[in-house]
């Protein structure tokens, strides 16, 4: 019997749509998760049409969600935290210069907007009432004095609201730092670095459906390229007291945020020349494994700057070279160059921060904490790359991961 082929087509459609996602543990999937990571962001202050960066967070169910949106300084301190609401299949985007500028996205759940205005809900879509954001969405403008806490924690510059620094002064008034996204089950002012917010009276979920995606964009040089945001899956349960979690540093380790980890050792390739005479970026999130409090300015944090254990390059020949500014931690009052300090990095391969001795190749990159006198200690990381060519265009794209923290490569010896 033959069917027609549009019946075919939505048969065939119905079944994919009805088929379970298969998540597993430890894995890093492009599938929907219950944190989402943007790795690090830089915004130009002084310059409108300066380097900004742009983020979207998506609802991939139908369920109505809200999410805690947390901004970090570049060396892991948290500055800021607030709730964003979602109707089903929902998105929301961020504008970051918006947010340095005082102004927050307007969201409100179904008891804060009664005519359905703030956030519509679709024909598809769920809108119900969380009663804890009554007073906190829509969220109103920042006060000037919290935009220059802002301002001042992601520049490397005194805060009053911190009462100290927060991050790395690189004197470009260009703010930096990463940003986490989690689903939780009421309008928080905690973060996940907070006592109280993972566990069964925690605010945090484990609803795995937020996807999204973020953009660089730098209008005055002429670019833009973008990837998808870092996506961690909820898996309640499964890791036990001593796993490393994504948040494990901030729970002591007790496996209570169910979180699975990241990699520690990526791979990825670099152009420098040729059509890509813009040469190649890396964008790297790094795991410090420690609670970062503000900290005097004019001093760094203790642990920083962060160091890596390997880093070989390899030219297109497949000639390799050692090429590790930092094997080994400094002894005490020693200040040795790091290729990768902070949490939150951008480096461009080949400059004085990362030397390389070909111009085509690809490195490894092993970004496990070393030990003094051989070992490491597992750190959970993300690689990105970024290449562009010609001041006109540009393409981005993640690193490769070589294994998991939960189970992490051997060390590479040629």
């Amino acid at each position: 019997m033959r069917r027609p082929l549009a019946g075919c087509l939505t048969l065939l459609a119905l079944l994919v749509a009805a088929a379970p996602l298969h998540a597993d543990a430890c894995a890093l999937e492009n599938l929907p998760a219950a944190t989402l990571l943007l790795p690090y962001f830089e915004v130009d202050l002084s310059n409108p049409n300066g380097r900004n960066t742009l983020f979207s967070i998506n609802n991939a169910s139908a369920t109505a969600a809200l999410v805690n949106v947390v901004v970090w300084s570049d060396l892991g301190v948290p500055t800021m935290g607030f709730p964003v609401y979602l109707t089903g299949y929902d998105v929301q985007t961020f504008n970051l210069r918006d947010l340095f500028n005082g102004n927050l996205p307007g969201t409100a759940t179904a008891g804060q907007d009664p005519t359905d205005q703030i956030s519509p809900k679709g024909v598809y879509s769920q809108d119900v009432n969380f009663a804890s954001c009554l007073g906190s969405l829509p969220l109103p403008a920042l006060p000037a004095d919290f935009v220059a806490h802002l301002r001042a924690a992601h520049t490397g510059q005194f805060s009053t609201v911190l009462d100290g620094c927060a991050g790395q002064r690189f004197n470009d008034n260009v703010a930096r730092g990463y940003v986490t996204a989690d689903t939780v089950n009421h309008c928080t002012l905690l973060t996940p670095a907070d006592p109280g917010y993972f566990g069964p009276a925690g605010a945090a979920t484990n609803q795995n459906i937020l996807w999204g995606d973020f953009l660089f964009v730098d209008p005055a040089s002429n670019y833009a390229d973008g990837e998808s945001l870092v996506r961690v899956e909820a898996f309640p349960g499964t890791f036990k007291a001593g796993d490393l979690t994504f948040y494990g540093r901030y729970v002591g380790m007790s496996g209570v945020d169910g979180r699975e980890p990241l990699a520690t050792t990526w791979a990825s390739r670099y152009v420098n020349g040729g059509a890509f005479s813009g040469g190649t970026d890396l964008v790297v999130w790094r795991d410090s494994a420690q609670i970062v409090r503000p900290f005097p300015c004019g001093t760094s944090p203790g642990g920083f700057p962060l160091l890596l254990n390997r880093e070989h390059v390899f030219d297109e020949q497949e000639r390799a070279m050692f090429v590790s500014a930092s094997p080994v931690p400094p002894a005490a009052g020693e200040q040795l160059p790091a290729i990768f300090p902070a949490e939150a990095n951008r480096i461009k391969v080949g400059s004085a921060a990362y030397p390389v001795p070909f111009d085509f190749g690809w490195l490894y990159a092993d970004l496990n904490a070393p030990v003094q006198g051989g070992g490491r200690m597992v750190r959970q990381s993300w690689m990105g790359t970024v290449m562009k060519a010609q001041g006109r265009f540009s393409v981005g794209f993640n690193a490769t991961p070589l294994d998991s923290a939960c189970a992490p490569a051997a060390p590479f010896n040629p």
